[in-house]
């Protein structure tokens, strides 16, 4: 069985995982495995490692050899809602990043497959349907970019029980926005829950395009999971 063979089964039974690679010394190239407890579980162990459950990235000097150690996680998963262009972009700047995308609409015509990459899972779905078609538990991100502001109000319903669990953000004017979360007050959700929600979504990027939108949206997405602000670099050295 390969090293990705070990990796695959491991996250299919949410097995930690974490990855050492030498980088220099005699055995540079070599990968070693480890649960979290310490065990190897692929390669050969390496002298000297001491392994975290809560490992964080990091290069680690061992006299001559230089590792870098790394936990091994599963890919992001991330639910569209909506199909049109700026969705598309979207899904794109999803799968750079590394993320698993699923693009939900309604409107078969939308989901053509020459409109998405073939790698991003496309779902044809009644948006009141969502939570009985999707697995909405498994999303880590869910953008809201649908057409019209009645339908991003029935996606909110569908999706409200992750609001404290999940990045989730609604695409639209403050106009918009504003209108659609008075109707969602007149219908029970409360202002803590509004909240929540990253509306209008994304960076204040000053953002034209679709591209450029999209550009918005998914570094807020990363910037939020990752537990940043989404502020200048340069702005913190000061």
């Amino acid at each position: 069985m390969s090293l990705y063979d070990v990796i695959e089964k491991r996250l299919s039974q949410d097995e930690k995982s974490i990855m050492v690679t030498v980088l220099s010394g005699e055995r540079q190239g070599d990968k070693v495995l480890y649960s979290e407890k310490g065990e190897v579980v692929y390669g050969d162990a390496v002298d000297g490692i001491c392994i975290n459950p809560e490992q964080r990235p990091e290069v680690l000097n061992l006299g001559a050899m230089e590792c870098f150690v790394q936990p091994v996680k599963k890919d992001p998963e991330v639910l569209v809602l909506g199909a049109g262009h700026v969705s598309r972009c979207i899904a794109d700047m999803l799968l750079f990043i590394g993320c698993h995308v699923t693009v939900a609409d309604d409107r078969p015509e939308y989901l053509r497959p020459d409109f998405f990459d073939e790698r991003v899972r496309r779902q044809c779905i009644d948006f009141n349907n969502l939570a009985a078609k999707l697995p909405l538990n498994n999303y880590k991100g869910i953008i809201i970019v649908t057409r019209a502001h009645e339908y991003d109000s029935i996606c909110l319903h569908q999706v409200r029980h992750l609001v404290d669990a999940t990045y989730m953000g609604m695409m639209g004017s403050h106009k918009r926005v504003y209108h659609a979360f008075e109707v969602l007050k007149e219908e029970g959700w409360t202002q803590t829950e509004l909240d929540k929600i990253y509306a209008p979504i994304g960076l204040s990027l000053g953002a034209q395009t679709p591209e450029e939108i999209a550009l918005s949206i998914v570094s807020e997405y990363l910037a939020v999971t990752r537990g940043h602000k989404g502020g200048f670099l340069s702005e913190g050295a000061k």
